[in-house]
């Protein structure tokens, strides 16, 4: 490439100039446009109206079907093809139906895709199911039917087009700068034989649209849709043009070879409930699927792979069609049926039974309808990964966990983008991740410079020369879009860049755990912590306290259901299925850990509330059935307990909103009846407790005692001590525990529902002045104090309790809470000291670091924690427990 040496310009003087002639470019890529007209709108609880192009909607509220009477698209001439383009001002769900009322093609629309073709031979009918929402549920404020034509395109400008702007991005992209240089000079080389018609009257209404010409005070020309075409001349010199520029972008890949392989399907990303409610997903979902199936017919070599086996289950349930579509394409191994979950699940805070539960109904689901099960989860955005899913994932029959979030520590970068994981139990899978953070993350742009970055960060070159990555535009945008597919054999001219293909990510897997047999793989122990989104372990508290509370409620129900049978095997307990499915759906990533908007906890709250109610009911019913068969005699044996944890208790404390029996000897509160009882059980056991424990509890002024600890609130509404009989030592470290801070201002950067900044605790002060401290229970079972207190707007009461047979301090908290901007935390310094803590998980536990010796530690300044955090010396320890909370942090000794 010797024709053209050019050292007067910059690379970017360079690049503006190739910019402006694929512009130039685009202006002769239209050939004509066919408006289509004669549009019907009905908006809901109204009559359907006539409205044209340009005209707004009727409103821009809930679901509008948009119809246009039976069309045809124009006969494209040689070397042309015809588009139909749509845009109804909002996403939307288009189908194309025949005279007969057959479905012809359906698709979605949406900002990434607007254009559509091949188009049926014969006269059809269009239909679009259309909300006023872009992408990410963005409201269109002001709809309008924007767009609605067949457009008749010149492929071989289009070809030549794109050729010109992928090379310029990879010139703009590539280290060496002889080759960046050489790139230009490429496509400086082939345009120069371009011969593009100059007529005035025929250039300008072709260059009328364009943003400069928009700009001008006064235009010379409009843009028409029957401009004046290309002459044969012209049409020529673009070929002659594009097969240079591919003879000189031949001769760059020889002396310039490509690097790796990058893997690729298609995806898309859609979150279950996010920025919109659960039903605009199931539209999502709907469109998204069309789109693909419709994509799959046009181009043999596309594959797609989509997770989470409840968005095949709606669509089963509402397009039967397109899931036999589906059905069809993952037979033939280009639809890709993976993650093996029942949905994309955060992966903290479920509990083991529920978590197990993600995969047993996804890959029943998947073995039904598909004929497999997934062996690889498939994880993008879940906002870090628990130490317990190793063993999960292997039970599971998953081998490979694929995921892309953890890539985007702030501090600490993984090391490793192929590794295996080994979690809290010693179980192992391989982990493959990609990152894409600068190139639209979840999914790679089909770009030069995001193929440059997924190469480029791809820190396993040793052990594969391939790394995986998905493409398309998820959230609403429909996954991969056709420019998008087209764009894999213009980047394949390219050199320098790696090489891209569409693959099947279980063959690649399987082939790529034969290839590590026995290499030198790197292991990673314990938890894969996400430095980010930290606050979601708190955030939306009223959400995560009735997740756990139906975790707890389904669970107790099953349990006393299976103990009842075992006492009337004659009965036949009521199904829960539906119940446990409606909680894993709510424990999706962006639900549980409360980054949604409201009107997805105005769903939310109301369903855990029934699975709540509903688990509660039924443990009662069985209870009762237990209590009448196993009561014998006439008097009454005392009160039925049930022990449904796996370790033998010996000490109860009860509460009932009604009358305890007499010999339980109950303590009459303002909120009912307590009593306490010291009666061994055995796990999993029930038992008739007839009479109350020996132990008791009394209080004298702000101090509350039994036979184990003597417990002193201040004049603050505070932990001042906390004395273990048993040795005299005080647990409570620095004057006082249970300190209420707050935070102002608390506004991260980004995510003010998702985010703790680092430096959260500057100004941090302590919630003091103004409290209402007085006695409300005396004993004998249980003494409690009750501690009154505003902050801002919002209300605090907090109630200290102990029972007369337990070492414990209860603290009741309950919240009005009406501030924005303010963090509130709960503090117990503690007179402990060690350098580990332990947070409890959903199985086992995970030791942390409570220093900050490494930025890895520094990092973790809020973490995971199920029923506890501990920290502990060799005979003396702390915890604090949690009913319903789930973000902790324990540094030195608080």
């Amino acid at each position: 490439m010797r024709e053209f040496r050019d050292r007067t310009r910059t690379l970017e003087q360079m690049g503006d100039h190739l910019r402006v002639l694929a512009e130039e470019l685009l202006a002769w890529e239209m050939v004509s446009r066919h408006p289509i007209s004669g549009w019907t709108e009905a908006a809901p609880d109204q009559p359907a109206r006539s409205i044209q192009l340009g005209d707004d909607w009727r409103d821009r509220f809930g679901l509008h079907l948009f119809a246009c009477g039976h069309v045809t698209a124009p006969r494209p001439a040689p070397g042309t093809l015809v588009e139909l383009r749509l845009d109804f001002g909002g996403e939307a769900l288009v189908t194309l139906f025949a005279k007969d009322g057959a479905v012809l093609d359906r698709f979605g629309s949406n900002p990434h895709h607007r254009a559509f073709s091949p188009l049926p031979d014969v006269a059809f009918r269009i239909e679009a199911e259309a909300v006023a929402r872009s992408l990410f549920g963005i409201p269109n404020r002001a709809p309008t039917l924007a767009e609605a034509a067949f457009v008749v395109i010149n492929p071989a400008v289009r070809a030549l087009r794109r050729r010109i702007e992928v090379l310029r991005a990879t010139a703009l992209t590539v280290s060496n700068a002889d080759l960046a240089r050489q790139l230009m000079e490429a496509g400086e080389i082939a345009l120069s034989r371009l011969r593009l018609p100059t007529r005035t009257e025929h250039l300008g209404p072709r260059l009328a649209g364009q943003k400069w010409a928009v700009n001008i005070w006064e235009r010379s020309f409009e843009p028409t849709d029957t401009p004046a075409p290309m002459d044969d001349t012209g049409a020529l010199t673009v070929l002659a043009a594009t097969a240079k520029l591919d003879a000189l972008l031949a001769e760059l890949r020889a002396d310039y070879p490509k690097q790796g392989r990058v893997l690729v399907t298609g995806h898309a990303h859609i979150d279950y409930a996010w920025l919109w409610p659960q039903p605009e997903t199931v539209r999502k979902i709907r469109r998204t699927f069309n789109s693909v199936a419709s994509l799959m017919d046009k181009y043999p070599e596309f594959r797609f792979a989509a997770s989470s086996s409840l968005q095949y289950e709606h669509i089963e349930q509402d397009d039967p069609d397109l899931f036999a579509r589906i059905k069809a394409r993952v037979a033939e191994g280009r639809w890709e049926v993976t993650g093996g979950m029942f949905i994309e699940c955060d992966t903290n805070m479920p509990s083991a039974e529920a978590f197990a539960r993600q995969f047993l109904y996804g890959q029943r689901y998947f073995k039904k309808h598909f004929g497999q099960i997934s062996r690889t989860a498939w994880l993008p955005d879940t906002f870090g990964f628990s130490s317990i899913m190793p063993q999960l994932l292997q039970q599971s029959g998953i081998e490979t966990l694929m995921t892309i979030k953890i890539s985007w520590n702030e501090t600490n970068p993984l090391p490793n983008t192929i590794f295996h994981w080994q979690g809290n139990d010693g179980s192992r899978v391989l982990v493959h991740c990609f990152n894409a953070y600068d190139n639209d993350g979840y999914n790679m742009l089909m770009q030069p410079e995001a193929l440059a970055e997924v190469w480029a960060k791809h820190t396993a070159k040793d052990l594969s020369k391939t790394i995986i990555a998905t493409y398309g535009w998820g959230d609403g945008g429909g996954g991969p879009a056709p420019e998008q597919i087209e764009a894999l054999p213009i980047l394949n001219l390219m050199p320098s860049l790696p090489h891209v293909e569409h693959g099947h990510f279980q063959t690649h897997f399987d082939q790529l755990h034969a290839e590590l047999a026995g290499a030198a793989v790197p292991v990673w122990a314990g938890e894969l912590y996400l430095e980010y989104h930290r606050a979601t372990l708190t955030t939306q508290g009223r959400t995560k306290a009735l997740n756990r509370r139906a975790e707890q409620a389904l669970g107790a129900a099953e349990a006393m259901a299976a103990l009842a049978g075992i006492a009337s095997p004659d009965v036949t307990a009521p199904s829960l299925e539906a119940d446990w499915a409606r909680l894993l759906r709510n424990q999706f990533h962006d639900i549980l850990p409360g980054s949604s908007i409201r009107e997805v906890y105005e769903q939310t709250e109301p369903e855990l509330s029934g699975i709540v109610a509903r688990g509660e009911t039924l443990t009662q019913v069985a209870l009762q059935r237990l209590a009448d068969r196993l009561q014998t005699g006439t008097g009454p044996a005392g009160v039925l307990v049930a022990n449904l944890s796996g370790t033998t208790k010996s000490g109860y404390q009860l509460e009932s909103g009604t009358a305890l029996p007499a010999s339980l000897a109950p303590q009459q509160t303002t909120d009912g009846w307590v009593t306490t009882v010291d009666q061994s059980l055995a796990p999993l056991s029930v038992g008739f407790v007839a009479r109350s424990g020996s132990g008791r509890v009394t209080v004298d002024g702000l101090v509350m005692e039994n036979s184990l600890v003597r417990l002193a609130i201040d004049d603050e509404g505070r932990i001042a001590s906390l004395i273990v009989k048993a040795n005299g030592r005080d647990l409570v470290s620095g004057g006082a525990a249970h300190r209420l801070m707050v935070y102002r201002n608390d506004l991260p950067r980004n995510f003010d529902a998702w985010d703790i900044e680092p430096g959260f605790a500057l100004g941090g002060e302590e919630v003091l002045g103004g409290a209402s401290v007085r006695v409300t229970a005396t004993g004998p079972h249980m003494g409690e104090i009750l501690v009154s207190r505003t902050l801002g707007s919002s209300r605090i009461d907090t109630r200290y309790r102990l029972w007369g047979n337990s070492a414990r301090c209860d603290i009741i908290t309950d919240i009005d809470w009406r501030d924005r901007r303010t963090y509130l935390r709960a503090v117990f310094p503690v007179s402990v000291r060690s350098e580990m803590a332990q947070f409890d998980q959903a199985i086992g536990v995970a030791s942390r670091a409570t220093h900050d010796n490494t930025s890895w530690q520094q990092a973790q300044f809020e973490s995971c924690g199920h029923r506890f955090v501990s920290i502990s010396e060799t005979d003396w320890g702390a915890a604090v427990l949690s009913a319903d909370r789930y973000g902790f942090c324990a540094k030195g000794n608080q």
